[in-house]
């Protein structure tokens, strides 16, 4: 599976030499791949095929930013050729050309192939990806006890733990929605 970040960069991260957790920090390193990409949209390279109702100018892909279209399918079968749409690859919008001018998309269930995503991880994908990871091993493995429980109580507190983005990753992503922007 493709990840965000290697094993040998997350465990420089951590600061882990040894080789025992490895497959725990390789599932940590696979998970944080879907929530980010919620985010920032398709940063893995990644195949997908969907259908549309044809009948409008353009189509907005669900997947984006485009790296290529592999194939258009119009209704009753036939192919398009590249010179047949033209995209718009960060926006995702394929729009149907004939002759060189905007037009309709056929009637009908439209088949689109096409891989989305980016060509390389940009750094503060891979750097909110680390702080990530890093959050969720520190979380799972425990911290120091806060100092206001005392006693003989197990219990501790730490506001970070309640949950598995940390602001410093999503201030890297620029997610809007939290706002943090």
């Amino acid at each position: 599976m493709a990840t965000l970040v290697t094993l040998p960069e997350t465990k420089v991260h951590l600061g882990i030499t040894s080789d025992s957790d490895d497959a725990e920090i390789m599932a940590m390193v696979e998970a944080v791949t879907e929530p980010i990409e919620l985010i920032v949209g398709s940063v893995l390279p990644a195949a997908y095929t969907e259908r549309y109702d044809g009948g409008r100018a353009a189509l907005a892909l669900a997947h984006r930013p485009v790296l290529s279209v592999t194939s258009v399918t119009l209704p009753g079968g036939a192919t398009v050729t590249a010179a047949g749409y033209e995209l718009d690859a960060d926006a995702g919008v394929l729009t149907r050309m004939a002759g060189g001018y905007r037009w309709a998309w056929e009637s009908g269930r439209i088949t689109i192939a096409y891989t989305a995503g980016l060509a390389a991880v940009p750094k503060h994908v891979r750097l909110a990806a680390l702080i990530t990871v890093k959050h969720m091993w520190e979380t799972q493995r425990g911290g120091q006890r806060d100092q206001r429980f005392t006693g003989n109580s197990e219990e501790s507190w730490n506001p970070r733990w309640g949950y598995t983005l940390p602001r410093r990753a999503l201030e890297l992503l620029g997610n809007q929605n939290a706002g943090i922007a």
